[in-house]
């Protein structure tokens, strides 16, 4: 019987746990993938690396989305059998909190191996292809600029280039026109010759020789011209991908071989991915649990204690950045306040804590 019990409630659990993840990739990957695309439509970046950009950001997300989609499957498969009393006939026969925390922290146990490869190492290499790749396509894109003979806009229509002539192999161009907007002015750049170069910090700037400056507004005479041998034009891609840390792209054995404090700070938050799936479980069985004839809040409960819970991850890694907290405390702390609490409910829930309160409002 107790084995017939949790396929039951693995089966119960596994499908919400099937949806949520779907969702929640989703709709990650679906705001990934609108800017991506419109960031190729507008030329600034190679349309070919989209998919490859999209598949490289899969397992960050994936490591993501898995714990808090662990904690809300729990909630809802197991607030189901409260909800349709079949929890309550399981007490009745015997069933306790534990023959549910068995199968809960086995799946949990079980998908923690999986997150904590993808944390640990498959995200962060991930993360550099990702650069490499995004790079490249910013260069590929910038390359359109050296297509000769060809107006191409740019911000939406608001910037357009031009060169009559461009050599690929060099990079230089000829007969150079550049039109854009500028504090309200229209801002018009004509030059015989230039090059594109990029700066160690990453912007693209463009160098244009032996040209004019004509800044002003349509249709009046109020224009200010200005001859110049050399001008530089700076311009910089907008972040498509969330923004990466040195470290977090780091393997994990280089990162080991560095030791400083900020090091571990990052090891201890690629592990938080896997142990954050067992102290779910551990939190997330006494929330489902919905009394007789009353409505559960479960949901609103849970998704407070996730939003609680990756604060003082951050909260915590900052400490460790700062050498506020010792590298051994590292965020156990964390982990262990969200077990404690959910150990604490399950005792309460099941009289095996003296105290007792309540948590509805009394009308005056």
């Amino acid at each position: 019987m107790p084995w017939i019990f949790s396929r039951y409630l693995i089966r119960e659990v596994g499908f919400w746990l099937i949806a949520i993840v779907a969702a929640v990739l989703l709709v990650l990957t679906g705001g990934l993938f609108g800017r991506l695309l419109a960031a190729a439509g507008s030329g600034e970046l190679a349309a070919n690396v989209v998919g490859r950009l999209i598949l490289l950001a899969l397992p960050e997300q994936l490591a993501l989305a898995l714990p808090i989609a662990l904690l809300l499957a729990i909630v809802f498969g197991v607030g189901r059998l409260y909800r349709d009393n079949e929890a309550f006939a399981l007490a009745g026969s015997g069933f306790g909190p534990e023959h549910y925390l068995r199968p809960l922290l086995l799946l949990a146990l079980v998908l923690a191996i999986p997150v904590g490869v993808l944390s640990l190492s498959v995200s962060p290499w991930a993360s550099r292809q990702s650069l490499i790749l995004r790079e490249a396509g910013e260069q590929e894109a910038s390359l359109s600029l050296l297509q000769p003979g060809r107006f191409l806009p740019f911000k939406g229509g608001q910037a357009v280039f031009y060169a009559e002539k461009a050599d690929r192999a060099t990079g230089r161009l000829e007969d150079v026109l550049i039109r854009f907007m500028e504090n309200g002015q229209e801002v018009v750049i004509r030059a015989h010759q230039g090059w594109t170069r990029r700066t160690p910090e990453g912007a693209r700037e463009l160098v244009l020789e032996d040209g004019w400056r004509y800044t002003g507004l349509a249709g009046q005479a109020a224009y200010q011209v200005i001859r110049f041998e050399s001008h530089v034009a700076r311009y910089r891609f907008p972040q498509l991908l969330p923004p990466s840390s040195k470290r977090s792209t780091q393997p994990l054995t280089q990162l080991l071989q560095a030791g400083s404090a900020a090091d571990w700070a990052e090891i201890h938050r690629r592990l938080a991915a896997p142990f954050s799936l067992l102290m779910f479980a551990l939190l997330a069985l006494p929330l489902a649990r919905t009394p007789p004839r009353r409505r559960g809040n479960g949901l609103l409960w849970a998704v407070l204690a996730y939003v609680i819970f990756g604060n003082l991850l951050g909260l915590g890694k900052s400490w460790l950045e700062q050498r506020l907290i010792p590298v051994w405390a590292g965020l156990w702390w964390v982990h262990l306040t969200v077990a404690g609490v959910g150990l604490i409910l399950l005792a309460y829930q099941n009289g095996r804590l003296p105290i007792r309160f309540s948590l509805r409002w009394k009308r005056s």
